[in-house]
């Protein structure tokens, strides 16, 4: 077994004030306080309930996260790579102004218009054209208050490769605490990029996370992400296929325990012919925890051509857990081939019985049936050092 490695060049990104943030904040203000909260009847929200959480309670959103982040060696910054805080980069890059908020509707989610109305932090990653990225960059986002609202821009200029992992988690204070976060990807034609989320929260936080994914002509978005802890753990992840001959894989693996709530959504739009899409969401409930996963494959008139499937599987430990799991098509092309499958079960008596019959107690049978339920998934992440990561948090329940 490969040995991870401990140390990498790290640094920590201030947190500064940007006159234009500033003034788009005050723009959307509006538009956040006039969203209601979500309530569970609908659709984006069923079997997640949200009533409990009083978004008040966390003003006036002073957030406060700490960003570490890879350092970028000084030849990648002669040919043009940028890596800063987002509030620098609305200051300094016309890129920045270009592409944020590009690829989200603000006055359609009410933690979108929250992040767009009270974002303090956040990353802003440029990767110039023509540029193959080779050791993965890293981003580790570490809540440490009441509240943390952050708002992270990823560009990929044409022909560029790169590897990107965000680990997120958070240091446990007196009382909840919330963590509402936007990262936007930009995959400009003929780029590539591995995208890696990891999320790990102790138990009194709220998490909305958005991942959204714009690819254009020829590219390639690969997510891989996974779901652990948190009192409400939602992560969504957007994939908007604007480009012909687009693709993108979508592996995720989550898992709940105690009386964590798990809330899991992948949703593609497929708006552009000849486009590839494969998601595979795989969880494991236990104790009293309860999960809800949503797969969206939306395919309109334009998207001609298409191959799109999805398929969501969750095991159960015990009667008290709950799962649901709604995979959904929405097609008005005629030539296209999309699919989705999805199964709920519980742990096998039969397997348990013929581990424990070798003289295996039933909590290491358990643990080993765990583990072979989530291998395939972890054997389909290109990187091994996270691979392992996975492997030692799904051994530690």
């Amino acid at each position: 077994m490969q040995k991870l490695k401990e140390e990498f060049a790290m640094k920590e990104l201030l947190q500064k004030d940007s006159d234009f943030a500033k003034s788009k904040k005050e723009d959307v203000l509006d538009i956040f306080n006039s969203i209601p909260m979500p309530k569970e009847k609908e659709e984006d929200w069923r079997y997640t309930e949200i009533g409990k959480l009083k978004l008040e309670n966390f003003a006036p959103f002073d957030s406060k996260v700490k960003i570490e982040v890879t350092e970028i060696e000084p030849d990648l910054v002669r040919q043009g790579v940028i890596f800063t805080d987002i509030n620098t980069a609305l200051e300094k890059y016309p890129a920045a102004l270009n592409y944020f908020f590009k690829g989200t509707n603000i006055d359609k989610d009410k933690f979108v218009a929250l992040s767009a109305a009270h974002f303090a932090h956040g990353y802003f990653l440029y990767i110039p054209k023509t540029l193959e990225i080779k050791e993965p960059i890293r981003l580790n986002l570490n809540a440490e208050g009441k509240s943390s609202i952050l708002h992270n821009l990823v560009i990929i200029e044409p022909n560029s490769k790169v590897d990107i992992i965000e680990e997120s988690k958070n240091n446990e204070i007196a009382g909840e605490q919330l963590n509402s976060c936007i990262t936007e990807v930009f995959a400009n034609t003929n780029s590539r990029v591995n995208f890696y989320h990891m999320n790990n929260w102790t138990g009194n936080i709220y998490n909305f996370t958005n991942l959204i994914g714009t690819a254009e002509r020829n590219t390639n978005i690969n997510w891989i992400s996974g779901c652990f802890g948190g009192k409400l753990n939602r992560l969504k992840i957007d994939t908007n296929f604007n480009g012909q001959g687009s693709n993108c894989s979508n592996l995720g693996i989550f898992l709940g325990r105690g009386k964590e709530h798990i809330d899991f959504t992948t949703n593609v739009y497929h708006n552009a012919e000849n486009t590839t899409n494969d998601i595979l969401v795989d969880g494991i409930l236990r104790d009293e925890s309860s999960s809800v996963y949503r797969g969206l494959i939306r395919i309109p008139k334009e998207g001609q051509k298409t191959n799109s499937y999805l398929a969501n599987h969750i095991l159960k430990l015990g009667d008290k857990t709950l799962a649901n799991s709604i995979p959904s098509l929405k097609i008005d092309a005629n030539d296209v081939k999309a699919s989705h499958g999805a199964t709920v079960g519980q742990i096998s008596e039969e397997h348990l019985f013929y581990l424990m019959a070798r003289g295996i107690s039933r909590q290491e049978a358990e643990k080993l049936i765990v583990e072979g339920f989530f291998e395939p998934v972890i054997q389909k992440i290109p990187l091994e050092e996270l691979r392992e990561k996975i492997r030692e948090m799904v051994r530690g329940i």
